[in-house]
């Protein structure tokens, strides 16, 4: 009877699944992706204002000046060293060469350069020209490294364990252009007869500077102009198609680089036409996807090709990410463009994989190539949505700038019963609100015109475009709206993240004749169906928690408590680097955190934990569950590598129960671009923060600190401690009893007390829009601010925590850290293995893989918090905020974890509350609730058989 009832139930959901992929089975196999020649070339507003000021005509010079780049002038913080016709420039600092023109006219810059040996980001420079930056895309100039990702493909239990990309210093020649990909051509400069200084400025990343060339870039011809030139050359393919793995090595693709370590290989599980194809193993059958998506990177294959001729070529890929925007290659035969249409060619959203073939409504295009080794480039650009992008970022600038003047008049809360006569106090308000109106509505048609549809791309501009219509007919509503504005236009701003993002995922491509038929994109239905019963049945006896087979019984059992794409990254680290050398098998399984005590009480525990917080770390060793690895040999080693403050987290009576991983702390966010325009600099003491806050807030602008949070960095900074006693008596009593302690909570309530500051906000959507241009955040708010607010970019930085003088003049900044750490838990069976596993975890290679692995996987959002300074260096910071978390690092004090300490940081908020809600004495409230800390130390060290107050 059961085995009847299963077969049923098996044979009914494979009805259902075939049913299922039936409906999704009749999708398109090709797609023209057509590009056009007559796209008209777009021009970022202040370049082309720079290029009409100088009279450009279309006419480059077709003189060609060399750059002697071993006569130069560095400036004091530049590390130049020349050698073998080079100079090898440092990651800070300028250099300058002088450049004598004889023939006045535009330019083109040709640069050769090779990376220096640095950390995984992208090379960055400034470039000015006698001393000016003439317009905003001469502050960003990108220079790629290049990373070979054809490794060998490893496999461990079926599944395929992905290859680490290597880079490639090889010397490469380039134009300087635009950084973001707007417009498709090379920067063109004017230069007077005469002599001229050439500068660049090191923002991130060494480099050697091989040559600089002031020539005319290679003329691109549209297609048209030089097919028939071809034929006359080459012979048309006839042959039977060609396909080229885009992910792997093999016979016919011979390498694979790419600019990014960013750019991944991926699993492919919905189409099993995707080669190679299992339904739920691991096979890495594809390349790209969402981390193939940011303008300026780009993918090469070095492919065998049988004899010369001119060939079809066709990708087989998905942009099924997107919807409603098409993502832009330039295509690149052999190291240049082949014709103009493939300056930009578009890959239309699609729900799965389809043929894409390069053509336009002439047919498709042909490319020439020779016989051996050629090579085939795509590269993100932005094509026709470099306008709308850019139309868009006026607005939003445009727009912030207005809703700033705004809340100056009326502040953040406006009483609706006030005339705050806007448009006197602003006189061009309803002028400046048309003019954002009219340009976001040309910016719908033109989305319109590209896309054929409106829809979620232009939903939100829409909206922005009707309230400013709305508000400019009638400008005193934007009291009422004022809120519903704030919001219009931070969806602004995340609309530009997500339009310049173009995903790509390719599985092959394929050279042919123009008349052969491609194979089919998608499987047929019965495949489909098949393949879909065995992936929905393998979810009963497969066990994707499972990052391991966990077959090896002399395996160390590892548990990690974060996300799944972090504990995968650790996996294929393991089988890399640690289990090959050390023969250990170590078996990784992600597991919540509060999991790991029940499951170690039931003799089921891991022998190590990652990404444990200190809090749970000394909870853990107040019950003996933990090893003291102050006692483990190695461990000074260890203990070299970190801060002071990292070990203080989790020390409990002596020992050291946990290796910190991750280190995060406060610091200061400014707006650069306010302060300036109010006169002010970034305050570097609190009696500065005070000053600032009385101006800011006389321009109705507000200032953001979390008091609560804020407040043991102060006790710190006032000389006190967060408890009493030494030793093991540590924490016996609160320390916030001391007069330093008192003082430093008078003064943390004093700001929302006497200078009214919020007590909660959203801070990094109001620092984005300029309402709270200084605040104090996490360090790690700065990822979230470079990837969400793409609109200030450049107009923002970071600082060290603001401070108390001291009376030799300095200041005292010491900020309060908290830390994510490694445990080995005392029930292991196998503590040698162990310890060898948490040695190599800790070590900073495994480290800075790891967090640039994470950056690669889940983006600059996701950088790694890291514990480690030396792997802080190897992170892709800027060279001016690596300076700043430096100097931070070196003022940071552990916040310790005591038996009963949970009750201090509630006994602060029950404090803190009283005195800004309920208008108590500080030190009273204060005073108070220490009563309670006191009491809950007192009774937890007694639970722990450890000395205690006697008056408690």
């Amino acid at each position: 009877m059961m085995k009847r009832m299963l077969v049923c139930s098996v044979l009914t959901m494979f009805a259902f699944v075939m049913f299922i992929s039936a409906i999704g089975a009749g999708g398109v196999h090709a797609e023209t992706a057509a590009a056009s020649a007559d796209r008209e070339e777009y021009y970022e507003e202040t370049y082309s204002k720079y290029l009409e000021s100088q009279s450009f005509d279309g006419a480059i010079s077709s003189s060609e000046i060399k750059v002697d780049v071993l006569s130069y002038q560095a400036s004091s913080d530049m590390e130049a060293d020349a050698n073998d016709g080079a100079v090898l420039t440092g990651e800070s600092g300028t250099i300058t060469w002088n450049v004598q023109v004889r023939e006045a006219g535009f330019y083109q810059i040709a640069v050769t350069y090779k990376p220096a040996a640095g950390t995984n980001s992208k090379i960055e420079r400034k470039l000015y020209i006698d001393g000016q930056s003439l317009f905003n895309g001469m502050n960003q100039l990108i220079f790629h490294r290049v990373w070979d990702n054809g490794g060998k493909m490893l496999e461990k239990d079926g599944n395929e364990i992905r290859p680490t990309a290597v880079e490639k210093p090889e010397s490469m020649t380039v134009y300087i252009s635009d950084s973001r990909r707007r417009s498709l051509e090379p920067y063109k400069f004017y230069f007077s007869a005469g002599t001229h200084a050439l500068t660049l400025e090191s923002v991130k990343e060494p480099m050697e500077i091989r040559d600089i060339t002031l020539r005319a870039a290679p003329d691109i011809k549209p297609y048209a102009d030089v097919i028939e030139a071809w034929k006359q050359i080459y012979k048309v393919y006839d042959g039977v198609n060609l396909e080229y793995q885009a992910e792997r090595t093999d016979d016919r693709t011979i390498a694979i680089e790419k600019s990014s370590v960013d750019i991944l290989l991926s699993t492919d599980y919905s189409n099993p036409n995707t080669v190679p194809y299992h339904p739920y193993k691991i096979k890495l059958n594809t390349i790209g996807g969402s981390s193939w998506r940011t303008p300026g990177d780009f993918l090469t294959w070095r492919i065998h090709v049988p004899e010369e001729g001119l060939y079809r070529i066709s990708f087989r890929g998905a942009q099924n990410t997107n919807r409603g925007v098409m993502s832009y290659r330039e295509l690149k035969v052999n190291g240049v463009v082949p014709f103009r249409e493939a300056m930009a060619i578009p890959f239309d959203f699609h729900s799965g994989f389809v043929h894409y073939v390069p053509g336009n409504d002439d047919g498709e295009f042909l490319i020439p190539l020779k016989q051996g080794e050629n090579t085939i480039s795509l590269e993100v650009v932005l094509g026709e949505f470099a306008m709308p992008l850019s139309e868009v970022e006026k607005s939003v600038f445009a727009l912030n700038d207005l809703y700033r003047k705004t809340v100056q008049i009326t502040g953040l809360v406006p009483d609706r019963y006030i005339d705050y006569e806007i448009t006197k106090k602003i006189p061009n308000y309803t002028e400046i609100l048309r003019t954002e109106s009219d340009r976001l509505k040309k910016v719908v048609d033109e989305l319109v015109r590209i896309t054929g549809e409106k829809g979620e791309k232009t939903a939100m501009i829409e909206k922005m475009r009707v309230q400013a219509e709305r508000l400019a007919a009638r400008p005193e509503e934007v009291i009422a709206e004022l809120g519903t504005m704030e919001n219009n236009i931070s969806s602004l701003g995340t609309w530009i993240t997500t339009i310049s993002e173009m995903p790509l995922q390719l599985d092959s491509f394929t050279l042919s004749s123009p008349t052969a038929r491609l194979p089919d994109a998608m499987p047929n239905a019965l495949v489909r169906g098949y393949y879909g019963l065995v992936r929905f049945l393998s979810t009963f006896f497969v066990d994707e928690t499972m990052l391991s087979d966990g077959t090896d019984k002399n395996a160390i059992k590892v548990w990690i408590a974060a996300g799944r794409d972090q504990a995968q990254i650790i996996k294929t680290l393991i089988d890399q680097g640690f289990t090959p050398n050390s023969n250990i098998p170590v078996d990784l399984q992600l597991i919540p955190e509060d999991v790991i005590l029940p499951a170690t009480l039931a003799g089921n525990g891991p022998d190590v934990a990652l990404a444990v917080p200190q809090a749970t770390v000394v909870n853990f060793a107040m019950r003996n569950a933990l090893v003291d690895l102050s006692k483990l040999d190695g461990f000074e080693d260890i203990r070299s590598k970190f801060p002071d403050s990292t070990w203080r987290t989790v020390t409990y009576r002596n020992g050291i129960f946990g290796l910190p991983e991750q280190e995060t702390f406060l610091m200061m966010f400014y707006r650069k671009d306010i302060l300036d325009q109010l006169g002010l600099q970034a305050p570097e003491t609190w009696d500065e923060v005070e000053h600032l806050i009385s101006i800011l807030h006389a321009n109705n602008y507000d200032f953001y600190m979390p008091g609560q949070e804020l407040y043991p960095s102060l006790v710190y900074q006032y000389g006190g401690d967060l408890y009493q006693g030494g030793g093991g008596d540590y924490g016996i009593k609160s320390g916030l009893i001391d007069d330093s302690a008192m003082s430093a909570f008078n003064r943390v309530t004093r700001f929302f007390t006497s200078y009214r500051l919020p007590v909660t906000a959203d801070f990094p959507n109001r620092f984005r829009t300029g309402a709270m241009p200084v605040g104090i955040a996490p360090y790690t708010t700065y990822n979230q601010l470079e990837v969400f607010a793409p609109e200030i970019r450049g107009l923002w930085s970071f600082a060290p925590m603001p401070g108390i003088e001291t009376a030799d003049g300095g200041v005292n900044n010491t900020v309060v850290s908290t830390t994510i750490d490694s445990i080995m838990m005392q029930s292991s069976q196998r503590k040698a293995e162990a310890w060898k596993f948490m040695q190599w975890w800790l070590e900073t290679d495994t480290q800075a893989q790891y967090a640039n692995a994470l950056e690669a996987v889940m983006g600059s959002a996701a950088r790694y918090p890291t514990a480690n300074v030396d792997v802080l260096k190897r992170l892709p910071w800027a060279t001016k905020d690596a300076e700043q978390l430096l100097r931070q690092f070196e003022f940071t004090v552990g916040s310790p974890e005591v038996p009963g300490g949970y009750m201090t940081p509630r006994a602060i908020d029950y404090a803190f509350r009283s005195v800004v809600t309920s208008g108590k004495n500080p030190r009273e409230a204060l005073y108070m609730n220490i009563k309670q800390i006191d009491k809950e130390l007192t009774k937890k060290r007694k639970e722990f058989h450890l000395s205690y107050s006697e008056g408690d």
